[in-house]
């Protein structure tokens, strides 16, 4: 019989240059710049976030419609 599996959550952390950053505290910049600009966190249904180093910026595209950057560091 197979034991029930656990799904480990990874953490990530992004290093460039002499910056470090944890790519969960970066989604969760991202929700926050979201619901600041008056949407309600629980409506994200689609998340991406595409991660641009060299310009020190987190972008992000929310249900396919709401796009938006954050500070990366």
């Amino acid at each position: 019989m197979e034991k029930d599996k656990i799904e480990v959550a990874p953490e990530v952390v992004l290093q460039y240059r002499e910056y470090e950053v944890n790519m969960d505290d970066v989604v969760e910049r991202v929700k926050a710049h979201y619901v600041a600009k008056g949407h309600k966190r629980d409506s994200i249904v689609d998340l991406q976030v595409y991660v641009k180093p060299e310009d020190f910026t987190a972008y992000y595209v929310i249900n396919d419609g709401v796009v938006g950057k954050v500070n990366l560091f």
